[in-house]
C-alpha cells in the first residue's frame, strides 16, 4: 500500500513554466535544392585518389558510405546548433554556426560570458562539444574530426588535428567527446577521449595555464566489436565505465544489451586501457565464435542492402543507476547500470503520443505538407533525465514530454509541450532543463513579373519536397539523363538547377522549470499571461486580486477597465486608494472611477465594517431586485425614478438608524474620510467640466494633469489663480458651486484681478444691492447651487467625529494686503460695499494709472445700487477728461481731489486754443458743470460766472465765443437760461479792464436774446408765420399754445419732400425751447405727445418707427434702441397710457381713411398698432379688425373698412359671406375665425359659435347637403346652443333626409329647446317620425324581404324588433294570433289615452313637464324630493317615468313582484319619453305586440281620436307582459 502511494506521488503531474531565456537574431540561409545528399559521381570519387577509393570501397572500416543509414537519417534531421550543459549546471555551451557561446546560470543564461570562434562547418549536425569535469575546459570537434579546446573566456588553447580526413567522410567525426579526471600527474589537467564514428578511440592529455598543450596518451579501436562503427559513447564516472553504442548484433547467443548494440568498457589505468565488461555467458559464446583467423569484412558495394537498428542517443540517470537509449527505429529502452540488464523498452508504436501532430501545422500553409509525411516526424531525437523516475523526450515533430519511466505517461499534463521540430534538450538541473529550438520560415518568393529572363529558372520554382508525381516515362528519362551526367559530366546532361531557397532561422533557448503555484502565479502575472494566472489562482486558491491589480495598473482607466478589472478586486483599501489617487485620462472615466469608489463607501459597507462582516472586502450596495417589483413600477420612466428615489431614501434612513456616529471604529472613520474625499473630487470634477464648457466640451479639453492638481488644491488658491488669470467664467462657476468656502472671501478674491483688466469683463462677479419691501438697500446674495444633494457623511454629526478641527487655511489671501481682512464676510453691509468699491477704484488708479478701469468699476457699482459713489465717479470722469483728452498725464487722482472746483475747471480749459475752445467747452466744461450742479445746487452757474468773469478781466475773446454759442438760434446752447445769459454777459462786460475790448462788448450784446422774437423765428424757420402779437396773446392760453404746436408739427409732417430725422430732432428741440421760454403753461410731456402724434399721423413708415423710439411701448419699461437723431440726449418717452391712446387714434384714422385692403393706409395702421409690444386688448381688437378684411375679401364681400367698423351687427357680415359663397358651409373653420376677428357676439364665444354654425347648417340644408347640415347640427347640439333648435327641427322634418334615427335625434333636441308655443307642432312631427320608424318595424316583421331597402337608413328600432322574442319565425302567423287581443286592449284604453293626451295638450302643462324632465339644465326636482332623487343616483334600480313618480309611494320596481303599474309605466313612458328623448342610437328590443300597440296609438293620437284603434283596457298589461 505504501509503495502504491509512493508511485502515485512520483507520478504526480509537474507544475512547470516555460521561459524564453534567449532569442537570437534571425539568420538568413540559402538552401540548394535538387541535389541528393551523399550522391556523388563515381568518376569524381575515382579522381580523389586510389587511396580514398580503396579505403572507401575495399577496406572494412566504416566510412561515410558505411555509416548506418539510420544514424545518417536521424543526424540529418537534427538542427545545426547544439547545447551542452556543464555537470554542475552553472555553465552552458551553445554551438552556433561559427562560434560557441558560453553562458552562465547567474542570469538564467541570458548573457554571454565567453565566445569561442570556430570555422563554419558544412555538416554542423556531426559536431560535438564536451565540458571538463571541473568545468574549466571546453572541447569542440567538427565533422572532420578536428578538436579545439577553449577556456571559459573563449580563448582557444590548442587544436588537435585528425590523423586523416576526407571531405564528406563522417567516419572521422566524433561519436563521443569525453573528459576524464586525470590525477596521475599534476602537469595535465584532464584526459580527453575522442571516439570517432569509425570506432577509433584516441586519448589526449591536456593542460591549461602556462604549460597549456596536449599529448596523445593512447589509442584504442572498437572495430572488432562494432563492424559498422560506433554511433554513441558516454562515460559513467561512478563505475568508470565507458558505455558504447553501435548497430545491433545478429548473434542470438549474445546478451540482450550486446544484441542491441550496447556494451560497457571499464577504463583501466594501463594497457590495454579498456576492457569490456561481460558476463560469463558472453565469455563462453565469444570463445566459441573466435577462431584462429578472422576474415576481413569485404562489403564492396553491398554494405547498405540490409539496414540495421542501432543506438542513436544515450543518457545516464542522475543517480547513475539507469541508462536511457534511443534507437534508430525509434525504440526507447532502459537499462540498469552496470549490469546492462534491460529494465523496459517501448517500440515507437508503443510510446504514448508518438502520432501527435503540432496543431499549428494545420493552420500554416508552409507546414501543412508535413502532415502527409508525419511518419518521418514521429521518431525520438533527444533524451534527458528529469529525475531518477522521469525522462525528458524530444521528438522530431517538436513534441516534448516529461515521461514516467514506468509507463511513459506525460507528467506535464494532458498534452505535450510543442516546440519547433527536432529540439535539443539537456538533463534537468535545479528543477528545470534547457531546450534549444530553431524556427525556420521560408522567405517570400520573388514575383515572376520582376524578370522575364528568369522564365527558365521559374520552371523549377516548385518546392523540392513537392508531392506531385510525374509520369513513369519522365522518371525513366530523368534517370538515364542523370546516369549519363555521372559518367560523362557533360553540362548537356546536367539535371535542371533550381533556384536556391532562402529561409530565415530563429534560434531560441527555452527553459522548462518546475515551480510552486505561487512562483508560477507571480511569473504568469509578470509575463502578462493573465488568463493562465487566473486559472492557477482558481485551482490553487490563490489571491486573484493580484491579477486584476496588475491588469488595472497596466490598462488605461475607462468604464470597461473598471468593470473588467477594478470591480473584481476584493481588497477595499487597495480599491479605495486607486479610486482616490489615480486620475484617468478622460473625463468620463474619471467620473466613473469616483462614482465606483462611492458605491463601496456607502452605508452598507460602513455597517458591515462595524459588524465585523467585511473581511477587508470592497462591499458594493445591493441592487434592486426586479423580480420583486410589480409591472406597474415600470409604466413610466419618471414614476420609476421617483419610486427608486423614494426606496433609496427610505432604505438610507433605515440604515442610518443602525449607525451610531459617536462610536465609529478607526476603520469606519477611515471609510468616511475616503468617502468625503471622493465626494470632494467628484464635485471638483463637475466644476472642472463646467469650467471647460460642459460635458461635450470637457471630452475634448480635459487635462488629467491639471485636474490632478486642481482637485487637491485649496479652492481659495484656485479662485485666486483664476482671478489673476482674469478667467471670469471659471470664477463664476467656483462662486456658484463652492460658495460655502469662497463667498466670504469674495471681495478679497476680486481684488486679485489685474488692474489692467476692465471691470466690465467681470461685471457678473461684482457685488450688488437692491431695495427690499421697506425700500431699504440690502445686499443681494450670490445664487449658489450644488452639484448634488447632501450626502450622509457630510452631516455635521458625522463630520465632527471623522474630521479633526479644520485649520483655516485662507490666511495667505491677506498676508500681502492685511487691509482686506475687513472685507472678509459672507454678507457684507451696504457701507462695507461702498468702502470696497471706493478703495478698489482708487487702488486700480494708483497701481495702473488706468483711469478708465477705475471709472468703469465705480459706474458698475452705481448701476448695482451701491450708494456713496457719486463724488468719486465725478472726480474720475474729470480725471479721465484731463488724462485722455487734456493730456495732463502727471496728475493723479489724489492730487485732483485736493483741488477746488474752479481750479479743476481752469485746469480743464488751460490747454484749449481758440480754434477748439467751443468744442472743448461743450465736451469738457459743460459736463463738468453739470457734475458740480449735481453735487451742489447752483454750483454750475456760480462756477461758470466766476470762470467767465475771471477770463473777461483780461480778454473778452473767449467769453464772446461762449455767448455766441448761447444765442437763441443755436442748436446746442452753452448757457440755456436767457436771464442767466444776460446777467453773466453784462457782468463780463463790466469786469473787463481793457480799453480795446469795446467791439467785443457790442458783439456780446448782440448775442443776448429778445423775448418773443425766438418763437416767431422758430415758426418762420419751419414755414409757419405768426405775428409777435399772436405770441404775446397766446402765451398764457393753454389751448392756443397746444393748437399752435399741433399746427406746427402737422405742417412739418405734410412737407414734400419729407423732412429728415435731423429736422424732426430740431423741431422737437424747438418745441421744448418754446415751452421753456414762452409757453410755460404747457407741460414738457405735452410737447412730446404732440410731437409723437404728428409723427404717427405723418403717413410715412419711417416716421412711425421714429415715433416708436419716443414712446414707452409696453407696460414694463424697456430700453428701446434710439435713433441717431436723438442719441446723446436724455430724451423722455411718452407714458405707456398716452402711447396706447396715440397709437389707437392714429391707427383708427388710417383704417377709416383707407378704401380697400390694399390701401397703404392699412399697412400704416398695422405699423402703428405693432409699436405697442405687449398688445393690450384694444390694440389686439384693432389688429383683428385689419386681419378680418382679408377674410372678407376671400369670401367676395366688397365693403369699405370704415363700414366694417361702423357695422353694429357684425353677424350680418358673416351672412353676406355665406350668401356670396355657395360652398361657405364647407369652410366652417374660416368663418368661425372671421367671426372671432369681427368680435361677433362680443366676447361670448359659445354664442358666436352657435350663431355661425346655425347659419352654416341652414345654408347646407338649403343646398340639400343633409350630411353637412347634420354635422353642423351635431356641433350645435354638442355645444348646447338652444337657439339652434329651429334649424334642427327643419332638418328633422325634412322628408328627403332618409336617416330617421338622425332626424329623431334632431327632433328630440328641437323639442327640448324650442319655445312653449312650438311644442305641439314639433310633438306632432315627432310622433309622425316615430310612426314611420314603427311602420318600418312592423313591415319588417311581416315581410323582411319587402322591408329591406326601404329608405337609406334602416332604423335601429327595426333591428331591435327583428332581434326580439319572435326570433324571425313566421311573423304573419304571429300577427294573426295576436291581432284580436291587441284590438281588444287598444279599444279599452282608447278613452284613457285620449283623456291623457287632451289633458296634456295645454302648452303650460307641457312647459312645466319638460322643465321637470330636463336634468341637463340643472333644474332640481324640488326640496321635498331631494332624498328620493339620491336614492337612485347610480341608476341601479328600475322605476317608472319621472312624470308618474308623484302618484306612487315607491316609484321603483320591486324585484320580486310586478304589477299593472309596470305595464302602465312602460306604455306611457315609452310613448312620451321615447318621443321626446330619442337621441340615443340604441333602442331596446321590443316584441311585435308592443310595436303594433305603439303604432296604433300613435296613429290615434295623430288623428286626435278620430280614428280609434280598438283595444281593451285589460289587455294592455297582458300585451305588455307578452
Amino acid at each position: 500500500m505504501a509503495a502504491d502511494l509512493i508511485l502515485e506521488e512520483e507520478e504526480e503531474n509537474i507544475l512547470y513554466d516555460l521561459l524564453i531565456n534567449t532569442e537570437w537574431p534571425a539568420e538568413t540561409d540559402t538552401q540548394v535544392r535538387g541535389l541528393k545528399e551523399y550522391s556523388s559521381s563515381l568518376v569524381a570519387k575515382a579522381v580523389t585518389g586510389p587511396f580514398r577509393f580503396i579505403l572507401h570501397y575495399l577496406w572494412y572500416s566504416p566510412s561515410s558510405s558505411s555509416l548506418p543509414p539510420g544514424l545518417v537519417h536521424l543526424a540529418a534531421k537534427q538542427i545545426n546548433w547544439q547545447l551542452v550543459l556543464a555537470s554542475n549546471g552553472k555553465l552552458l555551451a551553445v554551438v552556433q554556426d561559427q562560434c560557441v557561446e558560453i553562458r552562465s546560470a547567474r542570469d538564467d543564461f541570458g548573457s554571454v560570458i565567453g565566445k569561442c570562434q570556430v570555422p563554419k562547418d558544412p555538416s554542423p549536425q556531426w559536431r560535438k562539444v564536451a565540458w571538463s569535469h571541473d568545468c574549466t575546459l571546453l572541447a569542440y570537434t567538427d565533422s572532420t574530426g578536428t578538436v579545439r579546446v577553449f577556456d571559459l573566456m573563449g580563448s582557444e588553447l590548442f587544436v588537435i588535428p585528425p590523423a586523416v580526413s576526407f571531405p564528406g567522410d563522417f567516419s572521422y567525426a566524433a561519436a563521443g567527446l569525453i573528459f576524464l579526471e586525470y590525477t596521475a600527474s599534476a602537469q595535465w589537467s584532464a584526459e580527453l577521449l575522442v571516439i570517432t564514428y569509425g570506432g577509433q578511440l584516441k586519448s589526449y592529455l591536456v593542460s591549461m595555464g602556462t604549460n597549456q598543450g596536449f599529448q596523445e596518451s593512447h589509442t584504442f579501436s572498437f572495430s572488432t566489436h562494432y563492424f559498422n562503427g560506433v554511433t554513441a559513447a558516454i562515460y559513467h564516472p561512478g563505475h568508470r565505465l565507458l558505455l558504447v553504442g553501435g548497430c545491433e548484433s545478429s548473434d542470438s547467443k549474445a546478451s540482450r544489451a550486446t544484441r542491441c548494440g550496447i556494451t560497457a568498457w571499464r577504463v583501466l589505468s594501463g594497457s590495454p586501457h579498456y576492457k569490456q565488461v561481460t558476463s560469463y555467458e558472453d565469455d563462453v559464446s565469444a570463445s566459441q565464435r573466435r577462431g584462429l583467423f578472422r576474415m576481413p569484412s569485404f562489403r564492396l558495394f553491398s554494405r547498405q542492402n540490409n539496414e540495421q537498428d542501432g543506438v542513436f542517443r544515450m543518457s545516464i540517470s542522475p543517480d547513475c543507476s539507469m541508462l536511457a537509449v534511443i534507437h534508430f527505429s525509434g525504440m526507447l529502452s532502459l537499462w540498469d547500470i552496470p549490469s546492462l540488464k534491460q529494465r523496459s523498452s517501448w517500440m515507437q508504436e508503443e510510446q504514448p503520443g508518438y502520432e501527435e501532430i503540432n496543431p499549428e501545422w494545420k493552420t500554416s500553409l508552409e507546414k501543412r505538407k508535413k502532415i502527409k509525411d508525419k511518419e518521418q516526424y514521429q521518431c525520438l531525437m533527444d533524451v534527458g533525465w528529469w529525475s531518477d523516475q522521469a525522462l525528458i523526450l524530444a521528438r522530431c515533430s517538436g513534441s516534448l514530454t516529461v515521461s514516467s519511466v514506468r509507463s511513459l505517461s506525460n507528467l506535464l499534463g494532458k498534452s505535450c509541450e510543442w516546440f519547433e521540430p527536432s529540439p535539443r534538450v539537456t538533463s534537468a538541473h535545479d528543477g528545470g532543463f534547457l531546450s534549444l529550438e530553431c524556427e525556420i520560415k521560408l522567405a517570400h518568393k520573388r514575383s515572376r513579373v520582376e524578370s522575364s529572363g528568369a522564365a527558365e529558372d521559374d520552371d523549377g520554382e516548385e518546392d523540392s519536397d513537392s508531392d506531385e508525381e510525374c509520369s513513369a516515362k519522365a522518371r525513366y528519362f530523368g534517370y538515364v539523363k542523370q546516369g549519363l551526367y555521372y559518367v560523362t559530366e557533360m553540362e548537356r546532361f546536367a539535371p535542371p538547377r533550381k533556384r536556391p531557397r532562402t529561409v530565415t532561422k530563429n534560434y531560441r533557448l527555452v527553459s522548462l522549470r518546475s515551480t510552486t503555484p505561487e512562483e508560477l502565479y507571480h511569473r504568469k502575472i509578470d509575463n502578462e499571461e493573465y488568463g493562465e494566472a487566473l486559472s492557477l489562482a482558481h485551482v490553487y486558491g490563490l489571491d486573484s486580486d493580484l491579477v486584476y491589480q496588475r491588469q488595472w495598473r497596466k490598462s488605461s482607466v475607462s468604464i470597461a477597465s473598471i468593470q473588467d478589472y477594478l470591480s473584481k478586486i476584493k481588497k477595499r483599501s487597495w480599491v479605495l486608494h486607486e479610486c482616490i489617487e489615480r486620475v484617468p485620462e478622460n473625463v468620463d472615466a474619471a467620473k466613473e472611477l469616483l462614482e465606483y469608489g462611492l458605491k463601496g463607501t456607502d452605508l452598507e459597507a460602513l455597517i458591515a465594517i462595524g459588524n465585523g462582516e467585511d473581511g477587508g472586502r470592497f462591499i458594493l450596495p445591493g441592487d434592486v431586485d426586479i423580480d420583486d417589483s410589480s409591472y406597474e413600477d415600470f409604466q413610466s420612466m419618471e414614476e420609476e425614478m421617483e419610486r427608486k428615489k423614494e426606496r433609496e431614501a427610505k432604505k438610507r434612513q433605515e440604515l442610518l438608524t443602525k449607525v451610531d456616529f459617536s462610536k465609529l471604529t478607526l476603520e469606519q472613520k477611515e471609510l468616511c474620510r475616503s468617502r468625503l474625499k471622493l465626494l470632494c473630487y467628484l464635485d471638483r470634477l463637475a466644476t472642472y467640466e463646467e469650467i471647460l464648457g460642459g460635458p461635450h466640451a470637457a471630452e475634448q479639453r480635459y487635462d488629467s494633469e491639471f485636474f490632478k492638481k486642481f482637485r487637491n488644491q485649496n479652492i481659495v488658491v484656485s479662485a485666486r489663480t483664476y482671478a489673476r488669470e482674469s478667467n471670469v467664467q471659471a470664477l463664476d462657476i467656483l462662486f456658484t458651486y463652492h460658495g460655502s468656502e469662497l463667498l466670504q472671501h469674495r471681495l478679497a478674491i476680486l481684488c486679485n484681478f489685474p488692474e489692467t483688466t476692465s471691470p466690465h469683463e467681470y461685471t457678473a462677479l461684482l457685488p450688488e444691492a437692491c431695495k427690499d419691501e421697506r425700500s431699504d438697500l440690502v445686499f443681494i446674495p450670490w445664487n449658489e447651487q450644488r452639484h448634488r444633494d447632501l450626502d450622509w457623511c457630510e452631516d455635521p454629526q458625522c463630520r465632527a467625529v471623522v474630521e479633526s478641527s479644520m485649520v483655516d487655511d485662507h490666511h495667505f489671501l491677506y498676508e500681502q494686503q492685511p487691509e482686506l481682512e475687513r472685507f472678509c464676510t459672507r454678507i457684507p453691509s451696504i457701507s462695507l460695499l461702498t468702502d470696497w468699491y471706493l478703495s478698489r477704484a482708487q487702488e486700480i488708479e494708483h497701481n495702473s494709472r488706468q483711469v478708465d478701469c477705475a471709472l468703469s468699476l465705480v459706474r458698475l457699482g452705481k448701476e448695482r445700487e451701491i450708494p456713496g459713489l457719486e463724488l468719486l465717479c465725478d472726480d474720475l470722469v474729470t480725471m479721465e477728461t484731463l488724462v485722455y483728452e487734456a493730456c495732463e498725464l502727471s496728475l493723479s487722482l489724489k492730487e485732483l481731489q485736493q483741488l477746488r472746483d474752479i481750479d479743476k475747471l481752469r485746469l480743464l480749459m488751460k490747454n484749449s486754443n481758440e480754434a477748439c475752445y467751443v468744442k472743448n467747452v461743450l465736451q469738457w466744461m459743460v459736463p463738468f458743470l453739470h457734475r458740480c450742479e449735481g453735487q451742489r445746487e447752483g454750483a454750475a452757474v456760480a462756477l461758470l460766472r466766476e470762470y467767465l468773469v475771471s477770463l473777461a478781466r483780461e480778454d473778452l475773446t473767449l467769453p464772446l465765443k461762449i455767448f455766441q454759442h448761447s444765442k437763441p438760434g443755436c442748436q446746442q446752447k452753452i448757457i440755456a437760461d436767457p436771464d442767466e445769459l444776460m446777467s453773466v454777459a453784462l457782468e463780463c462786460i463790466y469786469s473787463c479792464e481793457r480799453d480795446d475790448q469795446l467791439a467785443l462788448s457790442y458783439d456780446i450784446l448782440e448775442c443776448l436774446p429778445q423775448r418773443g422774437y425766438g418763437v416767431v423765428e422758430v415758426l418762420e424757420k419751419h414755414g409757419l408765420q405768426k405775428p409777435i402779437a399772436f405770441i404775446r396773446s397766446s402765451q398764457s392760453s393753454k389751448e392756443e399754445a397746444h393748437q399752435l404746436m399741433v399746427k406746427l408739427t402737422r405742417h412739418t409732417g405734410r412737407k414734400i419732400p419729407p423732412v429728415s430725422d435731423s429736422v424732426w430732432r430740431d423741431l422737437l428741440q424747438d418745441l421744448l425751447d418754446m415751452q421753456t421760454n414762452v409757453y410755460t403753461c404747457l407741460e414738457p410731456a405735452t410737447c412730446h405727445e404732440v410731437f409723437v402724434e404728428s409723427l404717427l399721423c405723418s403717413g410715412r413708415e419711417e416716421n412711425v418707427k421714429l415715433a416708436g423710439q419716443l414712446m414707452q411701448r409696453s407696460a414694463v419699461s424697456q430700453d428701446v434702441p434710439v435713433s441717431a437723431a436723438f442719441r446723446g440726449k436724455a430724451t423722455p418717452r411718452v407714458a405707456y397710457g398716452h402711447s396706447v391712446e396715440l397709437v389707437l387714434a392714429s391707427a383708427r384714422e388710417y383704417f377709416n381713411s383707407s378704401a380697400t385692403l390694399t390701401d397703404p393706409c392699412i399697412n400704416l395702421a398695422r405699423s402703428c398698432l405693432q409699436l405697442i409690444t405687449d398688445c393690450p386688448p384694444l390694440i389686439q381688437e384693432e389688429l383683428d379688425l385689419i386681419s378680418a378684411l382679408s377674410r372678407l375679401e376671400h369670401f367676395g364681400v366688397k365693403v369699405l373698412p370704415l363700414q366694417v367698423r361702423l357695422r353694429d351687427d357684425r353677424l350680418s357680415l358673416i351672412k353676406e359671406c355665406i350668401s356670396q359663397c355657395p360652398n361657405a358651409y364647407k369652410q366652417s373653420t374660416l368663418l368661425l375665425e372671421l367671426a372671432r376677428l369681427l368680435r361677433v357676439a362680443g366676447d361670448d364665444e359659445a354664442r358666436r359659435k352657435g350663431q355661425v354654425l346655425t347659419l352654416l347648417a341652414e345654408q347646407a340644408l338649403h343646398c340639400h347637403d343633409y350630411k353637412a347640415s347634420y354635422i353642423h347640427c351635431q356641433d350645435l347640439m354638442a355645444a348646447g346652443y338652444s337657439e339652434g333648435w329651429d334649424v334642427c327641427s327643419q332638418l328633422g322634418q325634412c322628408e328627403t333626409y332618409t336617416r330617421l334615427s338622425s332626424r329623431q335625434e334632431l327632433m328630440a333636441f328641437a323639442l327640448t329647446h324650442c319655445p312653449p308655443a312650438n311644442i305641439q307642432n314639433l310633438l306632432a312631427a315627432s310622433s309622425s317620425l316615430q310612426t314611420q320608424i314603427l311602420y318600418q318595424a312592423v313591415n319588417y316583421k311581416i315581410d323582411p324581404s319587402q322591408a329591406k331597402g326601404v329608405g337609406d337608413d334602416t332604423d335601429q328600432a327595426t333591428v331591435g324588433v327583428s332581434g326580439g322574442s319572435l326570433g324571425g319565425a313566421q311573423p304573419t302567423a304571429l300577427l294573426q294570433r295576436t291581432t284580436a287581443r291587441t284590438m281588444e286592449v287598444l279599444t279599452n284604453t282608447t278613452l284613457t289615452t285620449k283623456a291623457v293626451l287632451t289633458a296634456v295638450s295645454d302648452s303650460h302643462w307641457w312647459k312645466e313637464s319638460l322643465n321637470y324632465l330636463r336634468p341637463l339644465h340643472g333644474q332640481g326636482s324640488g326640496s321635498n324630493r331631494g332624498g328620493e332623487a339620491e336614492e337612485n343616483v347610480e341608476m341601479e334600480r328600475q322605476g317608472c317615468s319621472p312624470f308618474y313618480e308623484e302618484l306612487l309611494e315607491d316609484p321603483y320596481i320591486n324585484p320580486v313582484s310586478s304589477s299593472a303599474l309596470s305595464c302602465f309605466s312602460s306604455f306611457l313612458s315609452g310613448l312620451l319619453l321615447r318621443t321626446l328623448y330619442s337621441s340615443y342610437d340604441y333602442i331596446p328590443q321590443e316584441s311585435f305586440a308592443e310595436v303594433l300597440l305603439r303604432t296604433g296609438k300613435l296613429a290615434e293620437t295623430k288623428s286626435q281620436g278620430q280614428q280609434v284603434f280598438p283595444a281593451t283596457e285589460g289587455s294592455t298589461c297582458s300585451l305588455a307582459t307578452y
